[in-house]
Order: C-alpha cells, then structure tokens, then sequence
C-alpha cells in the first residue's frame, strides 16, 4: 500500500479516482466549448458565472473570492469582465453600503441559464441514472464534509426530485 491509499493496478485508488475527476472536469469543458465560446467566457468567468445563484442573495466580492478560492483583486478583474459582458452588475450591499456584492443582470441569467444547462446535459455525469447519480452525490458530499462536520454543511445543493443531470 502506497502512501496514496490503497493500491490498484499498480496505482492507488484514490489516485485514479483524483485522475477520473480530472478527466471527467475535462470532458465536461470540452463539450461546453461552443457555449463557452458563444458566450464570450473563459473557465474563469464561466466559474464566477456559476457561482452567481440567482436563488441565492448576491455575494460580496470577498465571497465570492472564498468561493472561486482565488485572490480578491482577481475577483475584481472578473467581476469587470462580467459586467464588461452585461452579465453582472456591483451594486451597495443591503444593509452596509461600503459592502460591494455582485448581481446578476438579466442577460446574465439567460448566460448562467444556457451554461448551466449545457454543462449538466453534455457531462459524462448525465449518462448515469437519477440513482447512480444520487449515490455520487452522497459519496462526494461526505468526502467534501470537513471531519467533525454534517454533510449537508458542505455544499450548498438544492437537488431535485429525481436528481437529473447535476454536475
């Protein structure tokens, strides 16, 4: 046994799952190339995009820098693109006004609609059944939880019904 879990053909599982996720996060993007394209996104800005629920209060800036786990003075720069797009807006944050939080613009919901949609029907994801794709889920939402800490505390998810399509 390495020091990477236990081993498996000569690799270790946890190794070729990190390799499987990675490849899937690939797969994915290859096949939202076009939208991406369309649309005017990087991955980065595509990844703020993202993070912009429009069933979620808007973030700040340095929210959504814990969130893209990047820099704030890089969140500056893709919250100018965004809005650059017509996709977001900053505005005063309600109840503190030195607070900046970012909106999304109505074009902008159109943009997360049709990302959003292409990424969760064009995944390797979408080919699994609702209850292989609830037990995933459930498998990467444990994994996620820090120890001492519920899974449901980890990810904010809303699933549906039957589950379909998530990435």
């Amino acid at each position: 046994m390495s020091k990477y879990g236990e081993r498996m053909d000569g690799e270790s599982l946890t190794y070729q799952l990190l390799r499987l996720v990675h490849a899937m996060d690939g797969a994915t993007n290859a096949a939202i190339a076009d939208v991406l394209t369309e649309l005017k996104l990087t991955h980065a800005l595509a990844d703020a995009l993202w993070q912009l629920d429009p069933a979620a209060p808007a973030p700040s800036m340095r929210q959504m820098a814990v969130r893209l786990r990047c820099d704030p003075s890089t969140v500056t720069f893709l919250a100018d693109r965004l809005q650059q797009l017509s996709y977001a807006k900053r505005t005063a944050a309600p109840g503190d006004r030195r607070t900046k939080v970012l909106e999304l613009t109505d074009q902008g919901r159109e943009a997360r609609d049709r990302l959003v949609d292409a990424a969760t029907t064009r995944t390797p994801l979408a080919g699994l059944t609702p209850a292989e794709q609830r037990r995933l889920h459930t498998l990467l939402t444990r994994a996620m939880a820090p120890s001492g800490t519920t899974p449901s505390t980890v990810i904010q998810t809303r699933p549906t019904a039957s589950h379909q399509g998530t990435a």
